[in-house]
C-alpha cells in the first residue's frame, strides 16, 4: 500500500485499488464504486460540491473506491487527480523558483514579480499549507522559504498557477471601508480569490498576523 498525495494505492487479487487515504481502513463495501470514465468530473469538486481550484488542494472527496485497475488504468487515474505527478516524480526535473515563474507573467499577472519576500512567505503558507504535494521549488538555499514543505512522495517542482493568482490578489487592494472577515465564508468558492471571505485570503491575512483587519 502506498500513499500518493491524498490517495492510497493498494495491490489486490484483481489488480490495483485506489481510494482516499482517509478511507484507508474503511471496508470496501462501505465505499462507493466510482466509474473511471466519470472520475475526472468527480474529483473536480469536494465533499460539499464546491469546485477545487487546484489539483493538490487537500479537499479531495472521500467515501469512494476505484478497484480492479490494471497498470494503465491506475496511472490514468493518478494523472486524473494529480496531472503529470508520476512523470515529475520519475523524471525529477530541475525546480523552477517563484521568481523564475513570476518573470514569465504578462498582462494582469505581470505585477506578481513585485511580491516582496515577506508576502511570498505568507502567500506560500496560505496556499501550499493546504496542498498535498511536497514543495520542492524553493529547495535551493537562495530560494528557501521558512514554510513547512510537506514530506509526502508527491513532488511540486514549480509554483502552480493558483499560487500565482493568489500572489496577484495579495497586490490588489481591498476597498478601505470593507471589514475583512475573521473566518472563511463557506459560501464563497475556494477559487474566488477576489472575495475577502475566501478561505485563502483569510489564510493569508492570518499568516500576515492581521486576521481582523482589511488587507493592505
Amino acid at each position: 500500500m502506498r500513499e500518493w498525495g491524498d490517495l492510497v494505492v493498494a495491490a489486490t487479487e484483481t489488480g490495483y485499488e485506489l481510494r482516499h487515504r482517509a478511507d484507508r481502513g474503511v471496508p470496501r463495501t462501505a465505499l462507493a464504486d466510482r466509474d473511471p470514465d466519470d472520475f475526472r468530473a468527480f474529483v473536480r469538486a469536494d465533499d460539499d460540491g464546491r469546485y477545487r481550484p487546484f489539483a493538490g488542494e487537500q479537499s479531495l472527496p472521500t467515501g469512494w473506491v476505484l478497484s480492479g485497475l490494471d497498470r494503465t488504468a491506475l496511472l490514468r487515474a493518478l494523472a486524473t487527480v494529480y496531472p503529470a505527478s508520476v512523470e515529475t516524480w520519475a523524471d525529477d526535473p530541475n525546480p523552477v523558483s517563484y521568481r523564475e515563474v513570476a518573470t514569465r507573467q504578462t498582462g494582469i499577472y505581470e505585477r506578481v514579480a513585485n511580491l516582496s519576500r515577506e508576502e511570498l512567505v505568507d502567500v506560500t503558507e496560505a496556499v501550499c499549507g493546504n496542498c498535498a504535494k511536497r514543495r520542492d521549488w524553493d529547495e535551493h538555499a537562495d530560494d528557501r522559504l521558512p514554510v513547512d514543505r510537506g514530506d509526502g512522495a508527491l513532488p511540486c517542482r514549480e509554483p502552480c498557477s493558483f499560487l500565482v493568482a493568489a500572489a496577484r490578489e495579495v497586490l490588489v487592494d481591498e476597498p478601505p471601508d470593507e471589514q475583512a472577515p475573521d473566518y472563511p465564508d463557506a459560501d464563497v468558492p475556494p477559487g474566488d480569490l477576489t472575495d475577502p471571505g475566501n478561505r485563502y485570503r483569510v489564510r493569508y491575512r492570518r499568516a500576515r498576523g492581521v486576521p481582523d483587519t482589511p488587507q493592505r
